[in-house]
């Protein structure tokens, strides 16, 4: 199987725009990231859980299709 890499955005918890924070910032739990498009601070813990869950989600479906893909050639 190849190795396939999967990007996931970081988006606002309140406009679903994808956030950017500032390059020369680290940012750890318990900061806050602010939203340039509506002005909301974001809480990090909160934005990265929901891209890992989003980023699980990608490898599942993307694993689930190829093994179905497996089967259907037999």
């Amino acid at each position: 199987m190849n190795n396939q890499n999967f990007s996931v955005a970081v988006v606002c918890l309140f406009c679903g725009c994808e956030l950017q924070g500032k390059s020369d910032v680290a940012y750890q739990s318990g900061d806050l990231i602010k939203c340039a498009q509506c002005g909301e601070e974001n809480d990090y813990d909160s934005v990265i859980e929901i891209a890992q869950e989003k980023g699980v989600k990608k490898v599942k479906d993307d694993l689930e299709k190829k093994i179905s893909g497996l089967f259907k050639r037999k």
